[in-house]
């Protein structure tokens, strides 16, 4: 696969956060999917209000990236995955505590363009007037395996995969399609509605059909530094207060 990275892209590009020191007793560190961002920084501060003397930090980054550094014994508390494939890994792996793995969310692939795009259809990246389309890294980030599953099942693969530029994690391949570096890209409907009104819906994928479904699953991991903590938090993200700002981000409810 070929990448490819544009001079001065900012804004929504995500880097990985060092995990230089474990979280202190009266805090938690939870590394979350980069599509979650805006959602956890306020599910965080609502966590904190109903756990005072509680503080939440966050280490936002593709999903994939993220299940590496606790394989490599970053400490984190909490592990807050855009899909199911990252968690798995990790439990085959007894990286997480028993029993504390939760789906809290899902989300809808979408098709997103420059604003001035002319893009209608997702068979218009067929075309030779559409040159780049963005797409995450799919080795590493949820979002991108969604979108090849859509594009294989449609028959585009062969057709996008020469005019494939992979972002690192969602958010950068976001800035692409916002800073017109590319024709199209895929993101999740989330990140879509974080950057309205700089980018335009063209379509979405249709899930359970086009793509696997949509999951979003938390776990506390093993020798959590602050595990007590840690399991409330994930126990909050099902609660009404913390689905009612998922709700308010875009998010759906966890598939059944």
């Amino acid at each position: 696969m070929k990448s490819c990275g544009f001079p001065g892209v900012i804004g929504f590009v995500l880097l990985i956060a060092p995990l230089a020191a474990p979280a202190q007793a009266d805090e938690i560190l939870v590394s979350a999917a980069a599509s979650l961002t805006e959602a956890f920084g306020e599910i965080g501060a609502a966590f904190s209000r109903t756990n005072p003397g509680t503080r939440v930090r966050f280490n936002y980054a593709a999903s994939g990236a993220l299940q590496q550094q606790i394989m490599q014994g970053a400490p984190v508390d909490v592990f807050a995955s855009a899909s199911p494939q990252e968690m798995d890994a990790l439990q085959r792996a007894n990286r997480l505590e028993n029993a504390t793995r939760a789906d809290f969310a899902g989300n809808r692939l979408v098709l997103v363009a420059p604003r001035a795009s002319r893009t209608k259809t997702m068979d218009a990246l067929r075309s030779s007037l559409v040159r780049r389309v963005a797409l995450s890294n799919p080795a590493s980030v949820p979002s991108g395996r969604y979108a090849r599953e859509t594009l294989m099942r449609r028959n585009l693969w062969n057709a996008v995969q020469p005019k494939a530029v992979f972002g690192e994690n969602v958010r950068q391949t976001l800035t692409y399609v916002m800073n017109g570096d590319v024709d199209a890209g895929f993101v999740f409907a989330t990140d879509a509605r974080a950057a309205r009104g700089r980018v335009r819906t063209v379509t979405a994928a249709m899930g359970g059909k086009d793509h696997a479904p949509i999951r979003y699953p938390a776990a506390v991991v093993k020798n959590a530094p602050n595990a007590p903590a840690a399991r409330r938090f994930v126990a909050f993200l099902r609660s009404a207060p913390a689905q009612a700002i998922l709700r308010r981000h875009g998010f759906a409810p966890a598939p059944r």
